[in-house]
């Protein structure tokens, strides 16, 4: 890829990004909630999420599909759950959740104000015979597995690490494009969860 087109994509991201934030703030509360009780139902009715033995997923910002839903009964349904730490050098761990203990009480305000696990909580990776499954927060998500993030690369070097790991995006319909810019390495995602469908286009 050359300088000029590193240039255009990465202003193209950035008016990607700018114009989903501005979706995300001018959504109505009500709409967002109904949408995403729908999303929530629709995952956890999913076979992909059913054949799934281990499900690594994030912990909602205030602004993104809530999971905390998906986090508990996954727990009461005898999965190994996990969620993400930041780490230094943009990395992640996930760490597994214990069904024993409330999952407010496993979680801490963390980097970017997002709420992470106890470091005390074991440290897991995808097992491949376990079929694991990772849901995949983001700003904007198109249909060909192309997802925009928030910039740092976090997902991008956790997902790259485990191929075999089955890829979903989590997002709202308004959230979807046609197209969303990407690079070499951006990791491109099997599928996508919304309140209409879950689509799975690999795997």
């Amino acid at each position: 890829m050359g300088l000029f087109s590193v240039i255009e994509q990465t202003a193209a991201k950035q008016a990607l990004r700018q114009e989903m934030r501005r979706r995300r703030k001018a959504m109505p509360p009500e709409e967002k909630t109904a949408g995403e009780q729908q999303l929530c139902r629709r995952f956890l009715e999913s076979s992909y999420y059913r054949n799934c033995r281990q499900l690594f997923c994030f912990v909602a910002l205030p602004q993104e599909p809530e999971t905390r839903g998906i986090l508990r009964q996954a727990l009461t349904d005898g999965k190994i759950v996990a969620v993400p730490r930041c780490l230094p050098e943009r990395r992640m761990a996930f760490h597994q959740l214990n069904r024993e203990v409330p999952l407010e009480q496993q979680l801490l305000s963390g980097s970017f104000g997002v709420a992470e696990p106890q470091e005390t909580l074991p440290v897991i990776t995808p097992q491949p015979e376990l079929a694991p499954l990772c849901l995949v927060p983001g700003l904007a998500f198109d249909r060909k597995g192309g997802r925009l993030g928030y910039g740092a690369g976090y997902y991008d070097r956790f997902l790259a690490a485990y191929p075999f790991l089955l890829k979903i995006g989590c997002a709202l319909t308004p959230f979807l494009t046609d197209c969303v810019p990407t690079e070499p390495t951006d990791q491109r995602l099997d599928g996508i969860a919304t309140e209409s469908s879950l689509e799975v286009w690999n795997g």
